[in-house]
């Protein structure tokens, strides 16, 4: 086993398309089971709505997460991408800029599709609203983000991008907009696109049609599972506390729904953890 922050070779000795592969995999299976459990089964649906309002604060908590949340539209999305695609062109990485576009597009595209046409709510239910089509572009773009930036520097920009992640998924929740189902659910659709992405990247940076090989000749500092796991923790605490400082707080009533808010913080606070850490680890292994 490789000790954690050891020099290592970024050349690849494993082809990207089966990492890409398990994570479409692994994205699909959550994805069924959570439309299985809470969409398509009532008892389900009525915890993940219970679990939604178990969580709330006073005015300006909700005016606080709308502010930043109503930025989102597709001018937005539009502008980032092109941000996104400039830094790996600055790189000179084709194969980044590429790939971020390709991450940011489909993932958005997917949850709207989805939503609207593929995930169909039980007779007299409330619309789908699953995935969080807010939560996926905050999801999407700050992968991207971490993506075209050089891996060298994933010591600062993994916390930074979690806690952009985080708070684009557990803020749709505590302002009451999505359920934690749909927020699971644009969490596994950005780790799906997140896999497409890092080995097309891969593949046009450093593939046949490449002109010529990226492979650096000088190790790269490497951050193992472990540390890549606490960055995104440390990126999610900051957020939670943010949160308490705008004055979040459980809707308390009774002990039951005061578990079932914890729950849906701490299965969005995992789904994160599991992202962003799974997508840095390819990520250094893949697109130095």
């Amino acid at each position: 086993m490789r000790p954690e922050g050891q020099q290592t070779s970024p050349r690849a000795r494993t082809s990207p398309w089966r990492h890409a592969a398990v994570m479409v995999g692994a994205a699909i299976v959550v994805i069924l089971v959570l439309v299985i459990l809470l969409v398509r089964n009532r008892t389900g649906a009525r915890y993940d709505h219970t679990m939604e309002m178990a969580l709330g604060g006073p005015p300006w908590l909700f005016f606080n997460i709308e502010d930043r949340l109503q930025q989102v539209s597709v001018t937005t999305v539009g502008v980032a991408g092109v941000l996104v695609a400039a830094v790996a062109l600055s790189r000179r990485r084709m194969g980044l800029a590429v790939g971020s576009l390709v991450l940011i597009g489909g993932a958005t595209v997917t949850t709207q599709i989805l939503k609207k046409f593929v995930i169909h709510e039980l007779p007299g239910s409330t619309p789908n609203s699953m995935p969080s089509g807010h939560a996926t572009v905050g999801i999407s773009i700050s992968l991207a983000v971490l993506m075209v930036l050089p891996v060298a520097w994933q010591w600062c920009v993994l916390p930074a991008s979690a806690a952009v992640g985080f708070f684009f998924g557990a803020g749709t929740v505590v302002g009451h907009w999505h359920h934690p189902g749909d927020v699971l659910a644009a969490l596994a659709v950005c780790l799906a696109w997140a896999g497409v992405a890092l080995a097309l990247a891969h593949t046009v940076d450093h593939g046949p049609l490449a002109r010529a090989s990226r492979t650096s000749s000088h190790p790269v500092r490497a951050i193992g599972p472990g540390l890549a796991t606490w960055l995104v923790i440390g990126g999610i605490a900051l957020v939670s506390c943010l949160f308490l400082a705008w004055g979040a707080q459980p809707t308390v009533h009774g002990l039951r729904d005061l578990a079932l808010g914890m729950t849906a913080v701490a299965l969005i606070a995992v789904g994160t953890v599991i992202v962003y850490g799974w997508f840095s680890q390819v990520a250094r292994r893949f697109l130095v």
